[in-house]
């Protein structure tokens, strides 16, 4: 996957993008904003390949997209299935070893924090921006834990998983340009 774009479309005449990219090391990162005119052929370049999260406002033109709130229940979910599958294994043990530590999952934010951009027409776009990559953060906090406990590892796989399961990201992806 490449990432992850949130586009918003404050006015009519202009398009904002802000790229949180998800790296091979699960890694987060509010990758590039731009703040383009409505028409320039550029844009549907900037978003081939990603999963689109839009604004209402820039649903209207760009499709629904994939739901914010929707991936902070999914973590959640699967966080609490992660908790459920330590509880299994625990009771499982002899009364004798069942010293093992409960996982310290991190906090899933769940609602976004308004955030200022430079240019206030991405403001919007940055806010949500934001409250992915810290949401990816706290699920690839996650995913570590889980691949730190072998009992978990059946869980997800063997490898780090990008996203949570469940989070409806189908129908989201860009088009190519």
């Amino acid at each position: 996957m490449r990432g992850i774009v949130v586009v918003d479309q404050p006015v009519d005449d202009r398009v904002v993008g802000w790229h949180v990219n998800v790296g091979d090391g699960l890694e987060s990162t509010m990758a590039g904003a731009w703040v383009l005119p409505a028409d320039d052929e550029r844009i549907a370049r900037l978003l081939v390949g990603r999963i689109l999260v839009t604004t209402e406002k820039a649903a209207l033109r760009f499709g629904p997209g994939a739901d914010v709130a929707a991936l902070a229940f999914a973590i959640v979910a699967e966080t609490s299935a992660l908790d459920a599958a330590f509880a299994a294994h625990l009771a499982s043990l002899p009364s004798s070893k069942r010293s093992l530590v409960s996982p310290r999952w991190p906090r899933i934010p769940t609602r976004p924090v308004a955030e200022a951009a430079g240019d206030p027409l991405a403001s919007t776009a940055l806010t949500l921006a934001r409250w992915i990559s810290d949401l990816l953060t706290a699920w690839d906090r996650i995913e570590k834990d889980r691949l730190t406990r072998p009992f978990l590892v059946p869980r997800g796989g063997e490898l780090a998983r990008a996203l949570p399961p469940g989070w409806p990201t189908r129908g989201a992806l860009g088009l190519a340009a």
